[in-house]
């Protein structure tokens, strides 16, 4: 009852219990007298809980009435008039229960289920259907207390919970149950029309016309009576349900009551008996008896209890009438709970109450005769019909109505195309029209069908409902999601997983074959769902499942073995557009393995920063999800970008998914595009506003970055190289170094794409490492095994991917100097591919061929027959190296003083002395060339190749990657053959003991002139000058060391090259690094001299071994640049069908990124190894990758 409240701030409003809800009484505003019922402007007073609570908790008192708002009153008012509509616990889900669950089959079957299975068998059955409806009824209340419960009743409930496919799918086999179940009602009220008022069966009067199209007539008035309450609006839909409630629990209880005062009888004609309660019929009712042929039977053969229970389940199974009802309620989440537990204890009790009544009046032959028993012994049978017609309009009409308001539900959350035209309401109380008016027309045609039919798979779609509704809240509760927080906790984990178990049971147990087709149609719609519905932010407890289980499982990841070693990629990033082609070819590397993007904006204001870095993370995770990149994307700021790259790469990952390579792009010297700057961009705050920055992923990086950020210069070099460094030397991560990659040609992308071959290179690098550095010890021949396979590797894993290997073969090119070597490096090579179960062609290459124009201008000084193009890039590229100059000058001198010798006023023939000299000059320079290789050998980390098999204890490490004092001094000495050619090396050590005397300070030559003094500069001289160079990790043309595989099992590698130590460093060179000098003139390998007159050679050369005339050069002993350029052509000439080569990495000298000169030299290098190849990835490895182990 409303009371006059004074208006204070602390007053509380009282409230009063309607059949509608509770309607809320607010105090007056002001101080005026007014009746409690209306103000001043005659606005009833009646409004919102929140509107109410607002005015009694206001910290300014009182309002005068003159501060009110008409428009807002005006408001209030209209949704006072809509929340009149509004239903309560009792009308809008306690009456719908009841009617829906006291199903026609109460009167029509229970006679014939009791004389089958007895008074223990049907409360068996009962129980059963009522356990799954409890807990079902348990996991509805949970799910619609945890929040606000809109319109859609199940089907809201559902796709809030498990997502958009799930609910879509349930929402929409649920709608069709419901249309189904309007027509089976339909049908079955007319069939009991029939059988009391039909012209021909009726047993009460004789009006009702009979036959098919009269049927389908009579079904159809009920359906359209029944769409016209439901036009009406909820509050006749409410005045109609209330009625038949009364009308269905009068019919109910005259059961009972007709059992209490209706005297026995017998009727012979009908062959039933009514003994009133009697303890013999009830023993005799006791015991299930199953027979055939019974009144009631729809089958030929012998009753069972899974024919029995999928009759008697459907009269238990419309637990979700009040749910439906969700869009109507006031408070859903308080209705639906209450009236649910309360409408089913209601209906349990009164058929419980009506199954042993019934067994204990009637006698058990009478069950088998008459199917009709309940309306034949009650003291009335027009209120049976009344019953049933109560329960029967009522479900058709609950039907309708329930399912229009799913479709709607449906419609506005745009699942399928083609719905939106059922989302609409009307303006005031949002009923359903089109929606009403389209499930009265799919109920017309379900008419048709068999009522047996369509009860099934009423049934199942009813099951199927609940076990999702109980799978969803078993999911949430598992889930642990903080937020999971309902009101009603009479559940937990258990009963909902119960629940889904029993739902899915008694689905196949009633009927397999209908079970089977109704998950058939939830798949096939899940699936439509899927692919044609957008994305919505509902929300769905499968990301708590998948947040649970990922935390679960990293928490129980180890570092990996590596036998289950795969590319887990960090990719720096810079623009997804210029790098769209990269993204995707190290989303095809990464072999379902961790794939990560890094992005680095570099400021020195924070505060600036944040916002962007917050606007890319959001662009960047749209690319990701409109690419089909299966990446993450770590974005950091820093105040440079060496720090940026440093924490990228150090917090990248979580936990044991952790990055093991590292992919940047080139460094590009002198580039004014963004979209070509390295993937390490250099960004400076600016003060503007960033109003214009994009969200959306369809608009470029570009834009997002440029509106909040100017652009920097390029990066410089030293930073680019510090980079290098840190990941090589102090991160020790397997590094790639992308170029090219915005040309590669992606499989699919282009079916007429001329690329047909993955080529590896996987070009060998090695070197000799002293345990005690430049003291005597013993040695130690190292290899770079672990980048060799990892390349193997990596090209492998690419060639798996289905598209490239539609599209690619996978080629292992390999390279020797000479032709003699070239079928053991096949070998080699095929043994390792087949260790390693790689499946590649092997091609194998000389380089002395005499077909790499550029090896024979470099190593043999010959010009004849090259183009003048190859002449002018060789000497554009070595013109600033002093070697090459000297080198030109030394070849120039040499065939000078060659021809003087062979002109007619000589002998024509070298003197003993001068044969002597240039003897020792050849030995001198194969001396000098093998200690400078050692020298820029030396420590380990110089080499750049840090291998597994190699302690950091055996490798004394220079700090600053520099050399000895007195290797400085050394290479900066220069001596030419004008000197004492046999003075000792005494800023040498090692050459003090190595190297044998060539000149002596105390003598002079006893034959030289001025002019050959001062024309001639020494061989030593010309690589003496060589300077300090960027990258001492210099390629070799040698054949690779056998493979060993190590026969017990252990911690360590199971494959690698065979270790040899080599000779002591006066001997001669080390097996596996064969030089050219090891074919000296005292050899059986050295061509035989030619004569002057022309004498032919008392051999026959090696191939491609340089004449005499040349300065006796190999491939080993070139410069990391003249080396870049013979493997450039080399490539380039196997390339023409080529997607994307994979090559060694040459890494630079620890510290270089302390002089800029030697940056630059180093950058230039790379520049000249890959010019004008396809897409190459180079790459360096710092960790064992392969294995042979099982």
């Amino acid at each position: 009852m409303n009371r006059p409240l004074n208006g204070s701030a602390n007053d509380e409003n009282t409230t009063q219990e309607t059949g509608h809800g509770i309607s809320w009484s607010l105090p007056v505003l002001g101080n005026a007298r007014r009746t409690s019922n209306e103000d001043h402007h005659g606005v009833v007073r009646h409004r919102s809980r929140s509107v109410s609570r607002l005015q009694r908790t206001s910290l300014a008192g009182p309002l005068p009435a003159k501060l009110g708002f008409p428009d807002e009153r005006e408001k209030l008012a209209q949704d006072e008039g809509d929340g009149a509509q509004k239903l309560g616990s009792f009308s809008g889900v306690f009456v719908p229960t009841t009617l829906n669950v006291l199903s026609i089959l109460m009167f029509l079957r229970f006679g014939f289920l009791l004389g089958q299975s007895g008074v223990l068998g049907m409360m068996v059955m009962l129980i059963i259907s009522y356990a799954i409806d409890l807990i079902t009824a348990m996991s509805i209340s949970a799910i619609a207390t945890n929040g606000t419960v809109r319109g859609g009743g199940a089907y809201y409930l559902i796709s809030r919970s498990l997502g958009t496919e799930f609910g879509g799918s349930i929402g929409i086999v649920f709608y069709l149950g419901c249309v189904l179940n309007t027509g089976m009602n339909a049908v079955g009220l007319v069939d009991c029309f029939k059988q009391n008022f039909g012209v021909v069966s009726g047993s009460k009067s004789h009006f009702l016309y009979e036959g098919f199209w009269w049927e389908y007539l009579w079904a159809s008035i009920i359906l359209m009576l029944c769409t016209a309450i439901c036009l009406a609006g909820s509050s006749v839909f409410s005045r109609a349900s209330n009625g038949l409630l009364i009308v269905l629990l009068v019919s109910t209880f005259s059961i009972p009551l007709s059992a209490c005062i209706k005297q026995p009888f017998k009727n012979e004609r009908l062959g039933i008996e009514f003994t009133g309660f009697s303890s013999v019929s009830f023993f005799d009712n006791l015991y299930p008896r199953l027979t055939k042929g019974a009144a009631g039977s729809q089958i030929k053969r012998r009753e069972n209890f899974q024919d029995l229970f999928g009759i008697l389940f459907p009269a238990t199974s419309g637990i979700f009438a009040g749910t439906s009802m969700s869009g109507d309620l006031k408070n859903p989440s308080r209705s639906i709970p209450k009236g649910t537990l309360y409408g089913l204890a209601l209906t349990f009790s009164t058929y419980t109450i009506v199954i042993l009544t019934l067994a204990a009046s009637v006698t058990r032959e009478s069950l088998y005769r008459d199917v009709n028993i309940i309306q034949d012994t009650n003291m009335s049978g027009f209120l049976i019909v009344l019953g049933e017609f109560s329960t029967s309009f009522f479900s058709s009409l609950m039907g309708i109505i329930g399912a229009a308001k799913v479709l709607q539900a449906i419609a506005r959350d745009a699942l399928l195309p083609g719905l939106s035209i059922f989302a609409k309401g009307t303006k005031k109380n949002d009923d359903p029209i089109t929606s009403i008016l389209i499930t009265l027309a799919i109920a017309q045609i379900t008419i048709f069908f068999d009522i047996n039919q369509i009860a099934s798979f009423v049934s199942m779609a009813y099951l199927m409902t609940f076990l999702v509704t109980n799978l969803a809240c078993f999911l949430l509760k598992i889930g642990s999601a903080p937020n999971f927080r309902p009101s009603f906790h009479y559940f937990n984990s258990t009963t909902a997983f119960v629940g889904t178990i029993i739902s899915g049971a008694s689905m196949f147990f009633t009927d397999g074959v209908y079970a089977t087709g109704c998950v058939c149609v939830l798949v096939t719609l899940f699936l439509l769902i899927h692919y044609m519905a957008p994305p919505k932010t509902w929300g769905d407890v499968s990301q708590s499942l998948i947040y649970h289980q990922v935390r679960k499982y990293l928490l129980r990841l180890r570092p990996e073995h590596v036998k289950f070693w795969r590319p887990q990629i960090l990719l720096f990033v810079n623009n997804f557009e210029s790098q769209y082609r990269m993204i995707h070819f190290c989303n095809s590397l990464k072999k379902g393995a961790l794939f990560v993007l890094g992005r680095v904006l570099v400021t020195d204001d924070f505060a600036t920063a944040v916002p962007v870095v917050r606007k890319e993370q959001t662009a960047w995770n749209k690319f990701i999800e409109f690419s089909k990149v299966k990446a993450f994307i770590n974005i950091t700021a820093a105040p440079n970008i060496e720090w940026g790259v440093r924490n990228v790469v150090l917090s990248a990952g979580l936990g044991g998914m952790r990055p093991n390579v590292v992919v940047i792009d080139q460094f590009r010297k002198d580039s004014s595009d963004a979209s070509l700057d390295p993937g390490l961009p250099l960004i400076r705050p600016t003060r503007r506003t960033s109003s214009n920055v994009s969200d959306g992923a369809g608009e470029p990086l570009r834009k997002t970055r440029t509106d909040s950020f100017e652009r920097d210069p390029p990066m410089n070099v030293q930073s680019y190289l510090t980079v290098l460094e840190d990941l090589l030397f102090q991160l020790r991560m397997n590094v790639a170094v992308a170029r090219g990659f915005e040309n590669i040609e992606l499989p699919g992308t282009n079916d007429e794409s001329p690329a047909k071959f993955i080529d590896l290179w996987p070009i060998q690098m090695s070197g000799e490492i002293s345990s005690d550095g430049r003291q005597k010890g013993t040695n130690y021949l190292t290899t770079n095994f672990d980048t060799y396979t990892l390349i193997l590797q990596l090209g492998c894993i690419l060639n798996t991917v289905p598209s490239w290997k539609r599209s690619c073969r996978l080629r292992v090119a390999v390279f020797v100097e000479y032709e003699t070597d070239v079928e053991e490096e096949r070998r080699r090579v095929m043994t390792l591919l087949e260790k390693l179960r790689i499946s590649a062609d092997v091609l194998v290459f000389w380089l002395a061929s005499g077909d790499l124009q550029t090896y024979r201008v470099i190593v043999n000084g010959d010009r004849n027959n090259v183009d003048k193009a190859v002449l002018d890039a060789v000497e554009q590229a070595l013109e600033e190296e002093d070697w090459w100059n000297e080198l030109g000058r030394y070849r120039t001198t040499s065939r000078s003083s060659r021809s003087q010798r062979q002109t007619p006023t000589g002998s024509g023939s070298t003197t003993p002395r001068e044969g002597g000299r240039r003897r020792a000059g050849l030995e001198g320079l194969k001396r000098v060339i093998e200690s400078s290789r050692r020298r820029s050998i030396g420590p380990g980390v110089s080499l750049g190749i840090q291998t597994h098999r190699l302690l950091d204890s055996m490798v004394e490490y220079n700090s600053d990657g520099h050399e000895s004092s007195s290797d400085e001094s050394d290479m900066d000495s220069y001596l030419s053959e004008s000197e004492n050619e046999n003075e000792p090396e005494g800023d040498d050590p090692m050459a003090a003991s190595d190297v044998p005397t060539i000149n002596q300070p105390q003598e002079t030559t006893e034959e030289t002139t001025g002019a050959s003094t001062a024309a001639t500069p020494s061989p030593r001289a010309i690589f003496m000058k060589k300077g300090r160079v960027a990258s001492s990790a210099k390629f070799s043309s040698a054949p690779i060391p056998t493979t060993k595989v190590v026969s017990e099992e252990g911690t360590g590698p199971s494959i690698m090259f065979a270790d040899s130590s080599p000779p002591r460093r006066g001997s001669a060179a080390a097996a596996g690094l064969e030089s050219i000098y090891n074919r000296s003139s005292g050899t059986s390998n050295q061509p035989a001299v030619t004569s002057a007159e022309g004498d032919t050679e008392s051999q026959p050369r090696a191939s491609g071994y340089p004449s005499q005339a040349a300065v006796p050069l190999s491939f080993n002993d070139l410069p990391g640049r003249a080396q870049h350029m013979i493997l450039n052509e080399l490539i380039k000439s196997q390339s023409k069908d080529t997607a994307v080569v994979f090559t060694t990495l040459p890494t630079p000298v620890e510290g270089v990124s302390h002089d800029k000169a030697s940056c630059e030299a180093y950058v230039d290098d790379l520049e000249v190894l890959c010019d004008g190849l396809p897409p190459c990835l180079l790459v360096h490895s710092n960790s064992v990758t392969v294995t042979m182990n099982l």
